[in-house]
Order: C-alpha cells, then structure tokens, then sequence
C-alpha cells in the first residue's frame, strides 16, 4: 500500500489557506494537500501583517515542523516560491527532513531578486491596475471597493517584503527543483536557469500558456506533475 504523501502550500502575495483549493481535486488520494498561511488573512485575520520575508520565513517555519514527519513534496507560486526556498534552506541548517521535491511556479530565481518592479510603492489605482494585468484577481473583486480596502494591505505588505528582500547565496540543499512559468511572464529563460543557484540536484524548467497566474488554467497539469513525483519508488 502507498504511503500518503503531504503536499505542502505557500501562497502567493495576498494568497491564503484557501489559494489551492482548485489543485486539491487533481491529486488523487495518495497526497494530503496542506496550505500554510501568513498571519492577517484566512484564519489569521486578527493577527498583524508581517513586512519582513525573514519574519515570514520563520513563522512558515514554525507551522511546518508538525508535517515534515513523513515524506513531502513542497510547492510555492510567486511570493511563495521564494518563501519556500528560504525555508528549504532553514531546514537543511536546522538539520530537518528536506522535502522529496521543490515545485516552484511563477517566479524568478532569488537570485535576481533585485531586479523586481517596486509595486509596493505604487498608489491604489496603479496597483489595482497592476494587479488586473497579472491575472490574480477576478474583476468582480478588484471592482468591490470594499473587498479592495481590506486586501490591498495585505497585498501591498507582502509585495514590500518581496520586493525589499535582499538577497544572499546560502550552501545548496539537495533536493530537485521544477520551475514553471507562463509564457506571457516577464521572466527570461536566465532568471529561471538561476534556481540552479539553489539545489545541487536537477533543475527542471517548464512554460506553460499564460501570463503570472497560468496556475488557475494549470492546475490539472501541475497536479500530473506532483503526483509523478509521489509515486516515483526513487525520489528526486
């Protein structure tokens, strides 16, 4: 009988516990899918926004060790890719079971983090704006201005603690990486041939159809990719 295997979330900037929620249905019986979440949002709403990517690693830290007693499989989009390879880094430090797989979509390698757009800094309007081009949110919300006033903050925090993120080559981990990216992304093949900079094992680099959130489009495929890896007898 297959052992379950955990399949361990970090959102995106403004992202929740509920943010995969679409992927769930594609992954068979065999993977129990776990989404961390960041205080300020789902069912940390009363707890203070965190605008620090350290302070972020280290409450995702904290919430992980609970899951990473059995085999995982790891996977972050955007935000939540570059938060899910300092926490990779902070368990092999901390001597801590590394996941059997890194799955990494829509984002740059760390890296060349610096050559980020600063939208943190951009007013309500030119964010919004922002925000729609990207694909992450639908227009029904982006047009409640309600809605908007509350998720703004939290979007804007994480944007300032990705984009203000410095960063800092640390020892590689060894365990394999799988970058996606949509095709309509300004994300050049260099910036994603960087992860390599991360793991000493193989890095895998697909593009898919779309622009920064394809996953939404995707998932059915991302999911064919992280079972392949649950079921493989030798991990990657």
């Amino acid at each position: 009988m297959l052992q379950k295997i955990k399949l361990i979330c970090i959102p995106y900037a403004g992202g929740n516990g509920y943010s995969f929620r679409d992927l769930q249905p594609f992954l068979g019986r065999h993977l129990d899918m776990v989404t961390l979440e960041l205080p300020g949002r789902g069912k940390r709403i009363t707890e203070p926004l965190l605008s620090d990517i350290h302070a972020m690693t280290d409450d995702l830290y904290r919430q992980v060790l609970p899951h990473i007693r059995s085999p995982y499989i790891l996977y972050g989009h955007s935000m939540g890719a570059v938060l899910g390879n300092l926490l990779m880094h902070r368990l092999k430090k901390e001597w801590k079971t590394l996941p059997l797989h890194f799955f990494v979509t829509g984002c740059a390698a760390p890296v060349f983090n610096h050559q980020r757009k600063q939208r943190h800094l951009l007013p309500d309007e030119q964010l919004m704006a922002e925000l729609k081009e990207m694909g992450g949110m639908p227009d029904a919300l982006l047009e409640d201005l309600d809605l908007m006033e509350f998720f703004l903050p939290v979007i804007r925090e994480d944007m300032k603690a990705l984009e203000c993120y410095r960063y800092q080559a640390l020892e590689k981990y060894s365990t394999g990486i799988t970058v996606i990216t949509g095709t309509n992304e300004d994300i050049s093949d260099a910036q994603t041939a960087g992860w390599a900079h991360e793991s000493e094992k193989e890095v895998r680099i697909l593009r898919y159809p779309g622009n920064h959130f394809f996953i939404f489009h995707q998932f059915q495929n991302i999911a064919m990719l992280i079972r392949d890896v649950a079921l493989t007898p030798h991990h990657s």
